[in-house]
């Protein structure tokens, strides 16, 4: 008896030995990972500031280019890759009419028909008129739908909120993404900034806004910001889109990030969107 219960204890303090060993290893592995979020964090927001430094520095040499070019930095012995967008080179969600959204569901393969009512609908959910477009969408409709929400009858707070618009599937979104903001506050976009997805939607529709003087032609290689003056202020109440990357081992790491530039030299910018991913 004395023996079989020596071999009990011994079982007993060796299952709880492992115990305690696995949960610290958990423990660890944890920290170990909260701290290197943080640590990727720390190099994302690094991009930021100097993608922002690059945009307010008053030589035109040091400027970076705003229409997607990639450009990058070493920083704390890891090398950082920026993108700069300016969002006036997107489609504003909430300012656009009709006939941009049509040509952009069409570019990303809509027929002519969906694209319409895909349109329609987009407008019917930022309108706070009321009133429903002809292939549109009411709260009734959502509700007919199975939807436990409405249309937000005002405008869209960020682009992801186009999931929610009915009819917009995933594939959509993801192609028209890139395409879109909410900060321009511009009714047209300035193709010398435009992205490629954004151009391809303009198709079409170039000529007649040419004509009314909506587009201005497309500059020369080189041209960062289509502004003339110290960029503190020249710049004042832009929105740029800053995407950085930070490979480790085999994994690259991304932080998506939108910023207003303030003109105010104490606080440059302003935080507009900031995402993992």
């Amino acid at each position: 008896m004395a023996i079989v219960s020596t071999l009990w204890s011994l079982a007993l303090l060796t299952a709880i030995a492992l115990s305690l060993s696995l949960t610290g290893n958990v423990s660890y592995r944890l920290a170990q990972n909260s701290f290197q979020a943080i640590s990727d964090d720390v190099l994302a927001n690094a991009g930021i500031n100097r993608a922002v430094l690059a945009l307010l520095d008053p030589r035109p040499e040091k400027h970076w280019s705003v229409r997607g070019t990639i450009e990058q930095f070493d920083f704390a012995g890891r090398t950082i890759r920026v993108r700069i967008q300016d969002e006036l080179g997107k489609i504003d969600l909430n300012q656009t009419d009709g006939s941009i959204l049509i040509r952009l569901f069409q570019s990303v393969g809509l027929e002519l028909t969906a694209a319409g009512a895909l349109a329609d609908k987009v407008l019917d959910w930022r309108d706070s008129n009321g009133l429903k477009h002809a292939n549109g969408a009411t709260a009734e409709d959502y509700r007919a739908a199975g939807l436990s929400y409405s249309p937000r009858r005002g405008p869209f707070q960020s682009i992801d909120e186009l999931t929610l618009v009915m009819g917009m599937t995933s594939d959509v979104y993801k192609l028209v993404d890139p395409a879109l903001t909410v900060y321009s506050g511009r009714q047209f976009v300035d193709p010398q900034f435009a992205t490629s997805e954004v151009l391809s939607a303009l198709q079409g529709v170039a000529n007649s806004n040419a004509a009314a003087g909506n587009l201005q032609p497309t500059p020369a290689d080189g041209l960062t910001y289509g502004v003339i003056g110290p960029p503190m202020n020249t710049l004042r109440g832009r929105a740029f889109t800053i995407d950085t990357e930070i490979s480790r081992a085999a994994t690259t790491v991304r932080r998506h990030s939108a910023v207003r530039l303030t003109g105010n030299p104490n606080e440059p910018f302003w935080i507009l969107n900031w995402q993992r991913s």
